[in-house]
């Protein structure tokens, strides 16, 4: 809420830069909130929940447009969006005492059965870290740049904010990441939407002339990046099963730090070697991350 006014009022980068950040505090909380749920259904509503993004951006869209320059007032209205939603949780959701007696009384008595002791911070997250760290870095030139390629490419500006609308609506496909994951396996599924995500990336880069190839591709990358993003999600609660709003907190924080940087290190290359090699870079890096793909499930306790 906090940051959403902070970008109304920002006139500097710096405070973009904090009010932008503040969104990634948000997703934690709901690793936490749906821990007590069995497996399947709770990794359906941690995807579904990280799908929220997309119901944001495919109504943000159209206000945006409609805006115009009057995008600080725009944001007013996404802060008392905000407010309302920050009320509701704090009716709905229980308190660190409830939530306490809960664990207390759902707690095994007997010693921890081998096997299902809680992974310890180490090796096993590097790849998570790794894999997340890429998508972001390279879905950045897609968010930051893709509107300015159309643009330049002779599109008119609502095409541009269009493009992004599509990837929201789209983006809500990743709901069901959860069932894709349970039957094609969370290596093929990562390996499979990284390489959906920088096709699309690579041809908003080289096609950006063209509306329905950008459009279609705005729409494969918005259903491929939320997919893959609700991947290392899962993952990172998987990872931290004891934890699981750690795991959450870890993944999207290693992510956010590439969508941050990935920002500033395009501005360089797209000065220097123009958008579209910005782009196709963007496409290389998420490429680069299937090779981190999760080598075990990332549902916990699949059988549930």
């Amino acid at each position: 809420m906090a940051g959403t006014i902070v970008i109304a009022l920002a006139h500097g980068p710096a405070l973009l830069a904090i009010g932008v950040a503040s969104a990634g505090l948000v997703q934690p909380p709901f690793a936490d909130a749906v821990d007590r749920l069995p497996a399947t259904v709770r990794a359906r509503t941690l995807a579904t929940i990280s799908c929220g993004t997309g119901w944001g951006v495919a109504i943000a869209a159209p206000i945006a447009i409609a805006a115009a320059e009057a995008w600080r007032s725009a944001f007013l209205g996404f802060a008392v969006c905000a407010t309302a939603s920050t009320l509701f949780a704090a009716f709905v959701l229980p308190g660190p005492r409830t939530r306490n007696r809960t664990l207390d009384k759902s707690a095994p008595t007997g010693p921890p059965a081998r096997g299902h002791s809680a992974p310890r911070p180490g090796r096993a997250v590097l790849p998570m870290f790794a894999g997340a760290l890429l998508i972001g870095l390279g879905s950045a030139p897609f968010w930051t740049f893709a509107v300015d390629a159309v643009r330049a490419a002779g599109l008119d500006q609502t095409a541009g904010r269009a493009l992004l609308g599509v990837a929201g609506v789209t983006s809500l496909l990743a709901s069901g990441a959860a069932d894709v994951i349970r039957r094609l396996g969370a290596t093929w599924t990562f390996v499979l939407c990284a390489l959906l995500e920088a096709a699309a990336i690579a041809t908003v880069g080289l096609a950006a002339n063209h509306v329905v190839a950008v459009m279609v591709a705005a729409a494969v990358f918005g259903a491929a990046y939320n997919t893959i993003v609700n991947v290392t999600v899962l993952w990172g609660t998987r990872l931290y099963p004891d934890q699981p709003s750690a795991g959450s907190a870890a993944a999207v924080k290693v992510q956010a730090i590439g969508l941050l940087c990935g920002p500033l290190i395009g501005g360089s290359v797209a000065e220097a070697i123009g958008l579209t090699a910005t782009l196709l870079g963007g496409a290389a890096i998420v490429l680069a991350a299937a090779l981190f793909a999760p080598r075990t499930d990332v549902i916990q306790n699949a059988s549930e």
